[in-house]
């Protein structure tokens, strides 16, 4: 199976010290997997392994370095970021 890495963005507010004020940025809600769209290479297929949409995700270029490396990047790995159902259907393949 070929996957794509997806992010979930999610608003996250951020509040600025001192000055009272607070603003609004892009964050990642979760990390999501998708098999890729066997018609558009590179793209991933219209839902994710957990079943979620996946037009408002962004793709991450990423792929395992070696066997047994996680299918999604270093940086996500115990942050409670990785989608649990996309882990766990990812893994059962």
């Amino acid at each position: 199976m070929s996957l794509i890495v997806l992010l979930e963005p999610e608003l996250q507010r951020v509040d600025h010290l001192g000055s009272g004020g607070e603003e609004y940025v892009e964050g990642v809600r979760a990390v999501h997997a998708a098999e890729a769209d066997p018609s558009v290479p590179g793209a991933p297929g219209d839902h994710t392994l957990c079943g979620a949409d996946t037009r408002r995700m962004q793709t991450v270029d990423y792929r395992p370095s070696a066997p047994g490396s996680p299918w999604y990047p270093p940086k996500w790995h115990g942050t409670g970021r990785v989608c649990r159902d996309c882990d766990r259907a990812v893994r059962s393949a």
